[in-house]
């Protein structure tokens, strides 16, 4: 105990010098009973020139760990708090009022919706079609619903592209329409919207990316909440629809579970930190690029940035700025695509968070001076895209650097005092370790993003890669079956266990954009080849 006190005199000394001695006892119980208000700003340190238990008041190391903690704590559990008032708030109206897909069935008015569908060619040409097939089938909605898929390609691809305009010759259910619209100019996912927004004539215009397929009522309960709330945007939510292929960890010791981790992390996001964002601070929800019902004209007002690496969240910024009001319904799902494997999570979430950090540094001179904004909206703005920073270095300072310091000083009342070890232990269970993992994740991509923008090294929008639908099938029955041969036993099963790899599915994953154009035969012969492999 004593080597252990001096160790940590050692390392607080190195910050500041050592707190003075408030008295001295002959038994280290004696100096836990002893201390100034029952030991909550004190500890106690061994003399071994004396043989006495002296006690000491924190000093400034000890003041600004403290700090530290009890913000870290008080935030935990506000946090905690807010998470389980949206739970229960949730459950309560489910019971009481029941789905709103009942009432948005029995609404009257159903005007007509124009579906954009942007899309980069090269990349999403294999999943492109099942989706406009998706959306023209599978969505629920009674009134007018015209699709356009407008993308943009670096090289020509003349089988999908003719296919794409034979689309529009075709006759859907429920009469609706397609339209497939090549823009030229175009190298982004914000120049195809833009386009888009010039032809759009109906009252109401739905976004989703090439990758998504919204549940049959998604639509409708995006239109109901609308109506009803009487808003220029309502946002949906996200889940991943292909679990059982993504490739978690590095080959050999990889395993299909990273759709299911990123599927977790959707869930927790949209069903409760989103709706704690919206209900406590921001007093609105916020556009997220896909799955969200706009009013035409209020969207047409501002234009997507072709620079921004998140233009979705740069349009949600002008749009607040301007008063408009967003609202989450976070019951409208649609399901998406996760990264092909670690590295595609990788790069995607560095350019959301590139993205989140150029554009809150673009507008935040804007929070506090500029727009049609409330008090609590303002408020509401610095807290999401600016505090954010600051809580990310608070986290790092009480959680991986001040924590760690309790391994080698043990965390008891004689050495940190009563008021260090509560807040840490509040800090401990209301963020698991889970959450904490996770923190360190998200803490390495702030860095990066810090260093390319400070360096100037951001570089052009880089899209997500996609495995065809066809791979998707494939891996999941083949991870399918590897589980009931686990669970039956090689001997009973008599089969061999195989389980399918990331690189299996990167022949099909992407084209260069500066790769050689095909020809008709040659892109049939490459297709052809492609669906070989991921036979095999």
């Amino acid at each position: 105990a004593g080597a252990q006190q001096d160790s940590l005199d050692l390392g607080r000394a190195m910050v500041v010098p050592p707190a003075a001695s408030v008295g001295c006892f002959s038994s280290l119980q004696a100096a836990l009973d002893g201390r100034a208000l029952m030991g909550w700003f004190s500890y106690v340190k061994l003399r071994e020139d004396t043989g006495l238990t002296c006690v000491r008041a924190y000093g400034l190391f000890e003041w600004l760990f403290l700090g530290m903690l009890s913000l870290m704590a008080v935030l935990s559990l506000a946090t905690c708090a807010c998470v389980a008032f949206i739970f229960f708030r949730r459950l309560v109206k489910r019971v009481v009022r029941g789905s709103n897909v009942k009432d948005a069935r029995t609404l009257q008015d159903f005007p007509s919706i124009a579906v954009v569908i942007p899309c980069y060619l090269p990349n999403e040409q294999y999943i492109i079609e099942e989706t406009i097939e998706w959306i023209m089938h599978k969505v629920e909605y009674p009134g007018g619903l015209h699709v356009a898929v407008v993308y943009n390609t670096p090289v020509e691809l003349p089988d999908i592209q003719r296919r794409l305009v034979e689309l529009e010759g075709v006759s859907w259910p429920l009469g609706r329409s397609f339209k497939a619209l090549h823009v030229q100019e175009s190298r982004s996912k914000a120049a195809n919207l833009n386009a888009a927004m010039k032809i759009v004539k109906d009252p109401y215009v739905v976004i989703y990316d090439a990758d998504h397929h919204p549940d049959p009522d998604s639509l409708l309960l995006l239109w109901e909440k609308m109506s009803r709330k009487g808003v220029d945007c309502v946002q949906g939510s996200y889940y991943m629809r292909n679990l059982g292929q993504n490739q978690f960890g590095c080959r050999p010791c990889s395993f299909p579970f990273l759709a299911r981790i990123i599927d977790a992390e959707f869930f927790t996001d949209w069903f409760l930190m989103k709706l704690v964002t919206r209900t406590f601070f921001l007093g609105n929800g916020y556009f997220s690029g896909s799955n969200a019902l706009w009013k035409t004209d209020v969207l047409a007002t501002r234009e997507f940035s072709i620079e921004a690496q998140t233009e979705d969240v740069d349009m949600a910024i002008q749009q607040l700025l301007d008063g408009r009001r967003i609202e989450f319904c976070a019951e409208s799902r649609s399901g998406e695509l996760a990264p092909v494997d670690c590295n595609g999570m990788w790069k995607q979430r560095l350019r959301w968070t590139i993205g989140w950090d150029e554009t809150s540094l673009k507008h935040s001179g804007a929070f506090t001076d500029t727009g049609s904004l409330s008090c609590r909206a303002r408020c509401g703005l610095v807290w999401t895209f600016l505090v954010r920073w600051a809580m990310t270095l608070l986290t790092v300072g009480a959680v991986y650097i001040g924590l760690p310091l309790t391994t080698y000083w043990p965390l008891s009342d004689a050495v940190w005092g009563k008021s260090i070890i509560g807040s840490a232990a509040c800090v401990l269970v209301a963020s698991p370790f889970g959450f904490a993992t996770f923190f360190l994740f998200n803490f390495m991509l702030q860095l990066t993003s810090c260093f390319k923008l400070s360096t100037g090294r951001v570089g052009a929008w880089e899209v997500t890669k996609r495995a065809s639908p066809e791979s998707s099938k494939k891996q999941a029955a083949a991870n399918t079956s590897c589980a009931m041969d686990i669970e039956a036993g090689p001997a009973e099963s008599g089969l061999k266990i195989v389980i399918p790899q990331a690189g299996d599915l990167r022949e099909a994953s992407d084209l260069s954009p500066q790769a050689k154009t095909p020809s008709t035969a040659e892109s049939s012969e490459g297709s052809a080849r492609v669906g070989q492999a991921l036979s095999v």
